[in-house]
C-alpha cells in the first residue's frame, strides 16, 4: 500500500498545471479565511461540471462531422472469400529457330 501512495506522488502533473494551480491559490487568497472552505468546493464543483459539458460538447461536434462526411468517402467492407483466379490454358512450348533445329540434329 505504501508503494502505491508513493506513486502517486512522483507523478508529473501535465504542462499548464501549474500555472492553472497558481492562479486558482492567488485568486483564492482574496476570499476571507471563515469562507475558503465553502469557496474552494463550490469552485471544484464549478470546475468539473465545466469540464464535463465541455467534453459532452466535443463529442457531439465529433459524431455531426462524421455524419456530415460523405457516404462514398467509407472504404468498401473487405470480403472474406478469396477471388477466384481464372485458369491459365497451357502454353505451347518454345519455338526454335531454325538455326537451333538443325544444329541439334547435326550433333
Amino acid at each position: 500500500m505504501a508503494k502505491a501512495e508513493t506513486t502517486a506522488a512522483t507523478t508529473r502533473a501535465p504542462r499548464g498545471a501549474k500555472p492553472a494551480a497558481q492562479a486558482f491559490l492567488a485568486a483564492l487568497d482574496s476570499v476571507p479565511e471563515a469562507a475558503r472552505s465553502a469557496v474552494v468546493k463550490a469552485a471544484q464543483v464549478m470546475i468539473r461540471d465545466e469540464l464535463k459539458n465541455r467534453r459532452e460538447k466535443l463529442k457531439t461536434s465529433t459524431t455531426k462531422e462524421k455524419a456530415r462526411r460523405p457516404a462514398a468517402a467509407k472504404r468498401a467492407p473487405k470480403t472474406s472469400v478469396p477471388e477466384v483466379a481464372e485458369p491459365v490454358a497451357a502454353t505451347p512450348a518454345k519455338r526454335r529457330s531454325r538455326k537451333q533445329a538443325g544444329a541439334r540434329a547435326a550433333a
